[in-house]
Protein backbone atom coordinates (compact mmCIF):
# COMPACT_ATOMS: atom_id res chain seq x y z
CA UNK A 1 0.00 0.00 0.00
CA UNK A 2 2.79 2.75 0.85
CA UNK A 3 4.04 2.32 -3.02
CA UNK A 4 0.98 2.91 -4.16
CA UNK A 5 0.28 5.74 -2.36
CA UNK A 6 3.81 6.79 -3.33
CA UNK A 7 2.99 6.52 -6.99
CA UNK A 8 -0.39 8.38 -6.97
CA UNK A 9 1.73 11.30 -4.96
CA UNK A 10 4.21 11.46 -7.57
CA UNK A 11 1.53 11.08 -10.03
CA UNK A 12 -0.70 13.76 -8.80
CA UNK A 13 2.00 16.30 -9.34
CA UNK A 14 2.03 16.32 -12.54
CA UNK A 15 -1.28 17.95 -12.27
CA UNK A 16 -1.61 21.66 -12.07
CA UNK A 17 -2.22 22.92 -8.38
CA UNK A 18 -0.81 19.14 -7.50
CA UNK A 19 2.93 19.86 -7.45
CA UNK A 20 3.34 20.06 -3.78
CA UNK A 21 0.69 17.68 -2.31
CA UNK A 22 1.45 14.99 -0.18
CA UNK A 23 -1.02 11.41 -0.02
CA UNK A 24 -1.81 11.39 4.02
CA UNK A 25 -3.28 8.29 3.62
CA UNK A 26 -4.97 5.46 1.32
CA UNK A 27 -7.71 3.56 1.87
CA UNK A 28 -9.61 0.59 -0.06
CA UNK A 29 -13.18 1.83 -0.42
CA UNK A 30 -15.26 -1.53 1.20
CA UNK A 31 -18.41 -2.85 -1.05
CA UNK A 32 -19.50 -2.86 -4.55
CA UNK A 33 -17.73 -5.67 -7.39
CA UNK A 34 -16.65 -3.02 -10.00
CA UNK A 35 -13.76 -1.44 -10.30
CA UNK A 36 -10.90 -0.75 -7.53
CA UNK A 37 -11.69 2.27 -5.17
CA UNK A 38 -9.47 3.97 -2.62
CA UNK A 39 -9.93 7.18 -1.09
CA UNK A 40 -6.71 9.37 -0.68
CA UNK A 41 -6.77 12.18 1.82
CA UNK A 42 -4.35 14.74 0.54
CA UNK A 43 -2.52 17.51 2.19
CA UNK A 44 -1.53 20.88 -0.13
CA UNK A 45 -4.06 20.25 -2.55
CA UNK A 46 -7.07 22.01 -3.74
CA UNK A 47 -9.01 18.59 -2.57
CA UNK A 48 -8.69 17.42 1.05
CA UNK A 49 -9.32 13.71 -0.84
CA UNK A 50 -9.78 12.21 -3.90
CA UNK A 51 -11.06 9.12 -5.11
CA UNK A 52 -8.49 6.50 -7.04
CA UNK A 53 -10.28 4.06 -9.33
CA UNK A 54 -7.89 1.21 -10.62
CA UNK A 55 -9.25 -1.28 -13.61
CA UNK A 56 -9.78 -4.27 -12.53
CA UNK A 57 -8.23 -7.38 -14.63
CA UNK A 58 -10.66 -9.81 -14.15
CA UNK A 59 -14.45 -9.58 -12.71
CA UNK A 60 -17.65 -10.00 -12.90
CA UNK A 61 -18.50 -7.29 -14.80
CA UNK A 62 -15.58 -7.92 -17.39
CA UNK A 63 -13.76 -6.20 -19.14
CA UNK A 64 -13.63 -2.97 -18.00
CA UNK A 65 -11.96 0.56 -19.17
CA UNK A 66 -11.63 3.05 -16.50
CA UNK A 67 -11.20 5.89 -18.97
CA UNK A 68 -14.03 5.00 -20.69
CA UNK A 69 -15.94 5.75 -17.56
CA UNK A 70 -14.22 9.12 -16.68
CA UNK A 71 -14.72 10.43 -20.10
CA UNK A 72 -18.73 9.74 -19.29
CA UNK A 73 -18.62 11.64 -16.28
CA UNK A 74 -16.47 14.60 -18.14
CA UNK A 75 -19.05 14.95 -20.31
CA UNK A 76 -22.01 14.80 -17.42
CA UNK A 77 -19.97 17.81 -15.67
CA UNK A 78 -22.61 20.00 -17.56
CA UNK A 79 -25.26 18.50 -17.41
CA UNK A 80 -28.09 18.53 -14.52
CA UNK A 81 -26.93 14.95 -13.09
CA UNK A 82 -24.03 15.65 -10.25
CA UNK A 83 -20.75 13.36 -10.93
CA UNK A 84 -17.57 13.57 -9.45
CA UNK A 85 -14.98 15.78 -11.32
CA UNK A 86 -12.66 13.98 -13.22
CA UNK A 87 -8.85 15.29 -12.32
CA UNK A 88 -7.20 12.73 -14.93
CA UNK A 89 -6.36 9.34 -16.14
CA UNK A 90 -3.57 6.82 -16.67
CA UNK A 91 -3.57 4.45 -19.63
CA UNK A 92 0.07 3.23 -18.86
CA UNK A 93 -0.99 0.02 -16.34
CA UNK A 94 3.23 0.70 -15.71
CA UNK A 95 2.49 3.46 -13.49
CA UNK A 96 0.40 1.94 -10.82
CA UNK A 97 0.48 -1.71 -11.86
CA UNK A 98 -3.27 -0.88 -13.88
CA UNK A 99 -5.05 1.65 -15.65
CA UNK A 100 -6.65 4.19 -13.62
CA UNK A 101 -8.19 7.38 -12.89
CA UNK A 102 -8.37 10.19 -9.92
CA UNK A 103 -11.62 11.54 -9.37
CA UNK A 104 -13.11 14.21 -6.85
CA UNK A 105 -14.15 12.21 -3.37
CA UNK A 106 -17.89 13.72 -2.78
CA UNK A 107 -17.80 13.02 0.93
CA UNK A 108 -22.18 12.03 1.55
CA UNK A 109 -23.07 8.54 2.50
CA UNK A 110 -25.13 6.60 -0.68
CA UNK A 111 -28.12 6.35 0.01
CA UNK A 112 -28.14 3.08 2.11
CA UNK A 113 -26.08 4.31 4.74
CA UNK A 114 -27.73 8.22 4.46
CA UNK A 115 -30.78 7.54 6.79
CA UNK A 116 -32.69 10.81 7.31
CA UNK A 117 -30.80 12.38 5.07
CA UNK A 118 -32.09 10.31 2.20
CA UNK A 119 -35.15 10.76 -0.17
CA UNK A 120 -37.14 7.72 -2.28
CA UNK A 121 -38.65 10.92 -4.14
CA UNK A 122 -35.41 12.34 -5.01
CA UNK A 123 -33.62 9.09 -6.09
CA UNK A 124 -36.76 8.29 -8.56
CA UNK A 125 -36.57 11.83 -10.00
CA UNK A 126 -31.92 11.78 -10.51
CA UNK A 127 -32.90 8.61 -12.67
CA UNK A 128 -35.22 9.99 -14.39
CA UNK A 129 -33.41 13.11 -14.72
CA UNK A 130 -30.49 10.53 -16.44
CA UNK A 131 -33.24 8.98 -18.56
CA UNK A 132 -34.34 12.21 -19.76
CA UNK A 133 -30.95 13.75 -20.72
CA UNK A 134 -30.12 15.20 -24.08
CA UNK A 135 -27.10 12.21 -25.11
CA UNK A 136 -26.31 13.37 -28.59
CA UNK A 137 -26.18 17.25 -26.88
CA UNK A 138 -23.60 15.86 -24.40
CA UNK A 139 -22.04 13.79 -26.79
CA UNK A 140 -22.55 10.90 -25.00
CA UNK A 141 -22.75 8.99 -28.79
CA UNK A 142 -19.14 7.69 -28.49
CA UNK A 143 -20.58 4.82 -26.11
CA UNK A 144 -21.72 3.62 -29.35
CA UNK A 145 -25.80 3.98 -30.53
CA UNK A 146 -28.07 1.30 -31.26
CA UNK A 147 -29.95 1.02 -34.53
CA UNK A 148 -33.53 0.87 -32.42
CA UNK A 149 -34.14 -0.65 -28.33
CA UNK A 150 -34.45 -3.72 -29.15
CA UNK A 151 -30.96 -4.06 -30.86
CA UNK A 152 -30.06 -2.09 -27.70
CA UNK A 153 -31.32 -5.31 -25.70
CA UNK A 154 -30.03 -7.71 -28.22
CA UNK A 155 -26.55 -6.34 -27.35
CA UNK A 156 -27.06 -6.24 -23.74
CA UNK A 157 -28.24 -9.93 -24.03
CA UNK A 158 -25.31 -10.86 -26.12
CA UNK A 159 -23.06 -9.51 -23.05
CA UNK A 160 -24.17 -11.64 -20.74
CA UNK A 161 -24.10 -14.13 -22.90
CA UNK A 162 -20.28 -14.10 -23.27
CA UNK A 163 -19.87 -13.54 -19.60
CA UNK A 164 -21.65 -17.23 -19.08
CA UNK A 165 -19.38 -18.82 -21.24
CA UNK A 166 -16.21 -16.87 -20.22
CA UNK A 167 -16.67 -17.83 -16.49
CA UNK A 168 -17.85 -21.44 -17.71
CA UNK A 169 -21.57 -21.60 -17.41
CA UNK A 170 -22.90 -21.55 -20.46
CA UNK A 171 -24.50 -25.39 -20.27
CA UNK A 172 -26.20 -24.84 -17.16
CA UNK A 173 -29.76 -25.92 -17.61
CA UNK A 174 -31.51 -22.78 -16.12
CA UNK A 175 -29.54 -20.35 -17.37
CA UNK A 176 -30.16 -21.77 -20.84
CA UNK A 177 -33.45 -21.68 -20.11
CA UNK A 178 -33.47 -17.94 -19.24
CA UNK A 179 -31.53 -16.98 -22.33
CA UNK A 180 -33.52 -18.51 -24.98
CA UNK A 181 -36.95 -17.24 -23.24
CA UNK A 182 -35.32 -13.55 -23.05
CA UNK A 183 -34.56 -14.10 -27.02
CA UNK A 184 -37.97 -15.58 -27.73
CA UNK A 185 -39.69 -12.43 -25.73
CA UNK A 186 -38.16 -9.59 -26.30
CA UNK A 187 -40.12 -5.96 -26.66
CA UNK A 188 -40.56 -4.71 -29.91
CA UNK A 189 -40.34 -1.32 -28.96
CA UNK A 190 -38.97 1.10 -26.69
CA UNK A 191 -36.80 4.23 -26.36
CA UNK A 192 -33.12 5.21 -26.79
CA UNK A 193 -31.50 7.16 -23.07
CA UNK A 194 -28.72 7.07 -21.27
CA UNK A 195 -28.60 4.50 -19.19
CA UNK A 196 -26.47 4.49 -16.22
CA UNK A 197 -26.26 0.87 -16.21
CA UNK A 198 -26.20 0.78 -12.28
CA UNK A 199 -29.05 2.53 -10.40
CA UNK A 200 -29.06 0.42 -7.35
CA UNK A 201 -28.92 2.54 -4.31
CA UNK A 202 -25.64 2.31 -2.94
CA UNK A 203 -24.32 4.52 -6.58
CA UNK A 204 -26.27 7.83 -4.95
CA UNK A 205 -25.09 9.88 -2.48
CA UNK A 206 -27.20 11.88 -0.12
CA UNK A 207 -27.28 15.40 1.79
CA UNK A 208 -29.82 17.13 3.58
CA UNK A 209 -32.31 14.85 1.52
CA UNK A 210 -31.19 15.86 -1.82
CA UNK A 211 -28.90 13.68 -4.39
CA UNK A 212 -24.97 15.11 -4.46
CA UNK A 213 -23.44 12.82 -6.30
CA UNK A 214 -24.05 10.14 -8.48
CA UNK A 215 -21.37 7.39 -8.76
CA UNK A 216 -20.33 4.06 -10.82
CA UNK A 217 -20.55 4.23 -14.43
CA UNK A 218 -18.47 1.86 -15.79
CA UNK A 219 -22.00 0.19 -17.15
CA UNK A 220 -23.26 3.57 -18.80
CA UNK A 221 -24.78 2.84 -22.41
CA UNK A 222 -27.02 4.15 -24.51
CA UNK A 223 -29.75 1.74 -24.33
CA UNK A 224 -33.36 1.31 -23.14
CA UNK A 225 -34.29 2.84 -19.87
CA UNK A 226 -36.45 -0.13 -18.82
CA UNK A 227 -33.20 -2.19 -18.11
CA UNK A 228 -32.18 0.17 -15.87
CA UNK A 229 -35.55 0.24 -13.79
CA UNK A 230 -35.64 -3.84 -13.91
CA UNK A 231 -32.16 -4.06 -12.11
CA UNK A 232 -34.04 -2.32 -9.29
CA UNK A 233 -37.22 -4.23 -9.42
CA UNK A 234 -35.16 -7.43 -9.51
CA UNK A 235 -32.91 -5.90 -6.40
CA UNK A 236 -35.79 -5.39 -4.38
CA UNK A 237 -36.92 -8.91 -4.51
CA UNK A 238 -34.06 -10.31 -3.48
CA UNK A 239 -33.79 -7.92 -0.57
CA UNK A 240 -37.72 -9.17 0.25
CA UNK A 241 -40.25 -7.49 -2.11
CA UNK A 242 -43.13 -9.89 -2.94
CA UNK A 243 -43.03 -10.59 -5.80
CA UNK A 244 -46.39 -9.31 -7.98
CA UNK A 245 -47.10 -7.87 -11.13
CA UNK A 246 -44.12 -5.52 -12.09
CA UNK A 247 -45.91 -2.88 -13.19
CA UNK A 248 -47.48 -2.21 -9.80
CA UNK A 249 -44.20 -1.91 -7.73
CA UNK A 250 -43.64 0.87 -6.17
CA UNK A 251 -40.57 2.51 -7.69
CA UNK A 252 -42.24 1.86 -11.27
CA UNK A 253 -45.65 4.31 -9.93
CA UNK A 254 -42.93 6.53 -8.53
CA UNK A 255 -41.07 6.52 -11.58
CA UNK A 256 -43.78 7.17 -13.93
CA UNK A 257 -45.55 9.79 -12.22
CA UNK A 258 -41.92 11.86 -11.82
CA UNK A 259 -41.20 11.68 -15.74
CA UNK A 260 -43.88 11.55 -17.30
CA UNK A 261 -42.92 8.00 -19.41
CA UNK A 262 -45.00 5.15 -19.39
CA UNK A 263 -42.72 2.16 -18.20
CA UNK A 264 -44.81 -1.01 -20.21
CA UNK A 265 -43.45 -4.62 -20.01
CA UNK A 266 -41.45 -4.14 -17.03
CA UNK A 267 -42.00 -7.68 -16.42
CA UNK A 268 -39.78 -8.80 -19.35
CA UNK A 269 -36.86 -6.48 -17.72
CA UNK A 270 -37.30 -8.25 -14.24
CA UNK A 271 -36.56 -11.35 -15.89
CA UNK A 272 -33.78 -10.24 -17.42
CA UNK A 273 -32.02 -8.85 -15.22
CA UNK A 274 -33.25 -11.77 -12.44
CA UNK A 275 -31.24 -13.88 -15.57
CA UNK A 276 -27.90 -11.03 -15.29
CA UNK A 277 -28.12 -11.68 -11.58
CA UNK A 278 -28.06 -15.26 -11.60
CA UNK A 279 -25.00 -15.58 -13.83
CA UNK A 280 -22.95 -12.43 -11.33
CA UNK A 281 -23.55 -14.81 -8.73
CA UNK A 282 -21.89 -17.88 -10.38
CA UNK A 283 -19.17 -15.26 -11.32
CA UNK A 284 -18.68 -13.54 -8.01
CA UNK A 285 -18.58 -17.12 -6.10
CA UNK A 286 -16.09 -18.24 -8.91
CA UNK A 287 -14.03 -15.39 -8.10
CA UNK A 288 -14.22 -15.40 -4.82
CA UNK A 289 -14.86 -18.23 -3.51
CA UNK A 290 -17.77 -17.04 -1.33
CA UNK A 291 -21.38 -15.74 -1.53
CA UNK A 292 -22.53 -12.51 -2.46
CA UNK A 293 -25.06 -10.75 -0.45
CA UNK A 294 -27.93 -13.02 -2.22
CA UNK A 295 -28.42 -16.36 -2.02
CA UNK A 296 -28.79 -18.99 -5.12
CA UNK A 297 -32.18 -20.52 -4.05
CA UNK A 298 -33.64 -17.40 -3.60
CA UNK A 299 -32.29 -16.01 -7.21
CA UNK A 300 -33.32 -19.62 -8.58
CA UNK A 301 -37.35 -19.57 -7.42
CA UNK A 302 -37.13 -15.69 -8.65
CA UNK A 303 -35.79 -16.22 -11.71
CA UNK A 304 -38.17 -19.43 -12.56
CA UNK A 305 -40.88 -17.27 -11.35
CA UNK A 306 -40.32 -14.46 -13.99
CA UNK A 307 -39.61 -16.72 -17.16
CA UNK A 308 -42.78 -18.56 -16.29
CA UNK A 309 -44.73 -15.18 -16.04
CA UNK A 310 -43.10 -14.61 -19.67
CA UNK A 311 -44.32 -17.96 -20.92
Amino acid sequence: MDDLRAGLEDWLHRLPGYQECRVTTLQPVDGGVSNLTYRAALQGAPLDAVALRMQRKEGIFQPYNVIREAEVLTRLAVSPVPVPLVLGGEWDPEVLGARFVVLEWIDAPHMGEAGPEADFGAFTRMVATIHGLDWKALKLDFLGVPTSPENALMGELATVARRMKAFGFDGDPLLRRALSTLHGHRPSEGTLALCQGDINVFNYLFRNGSVVGVVDWEEARIGDPRSDVGQLLALSHLKGAPFGPAGEMPFVQAYQEVSGRALTQMEYFRAFWLFQLTVIYHAFVKLNGTEPWFTLPALTELLEAALDELN
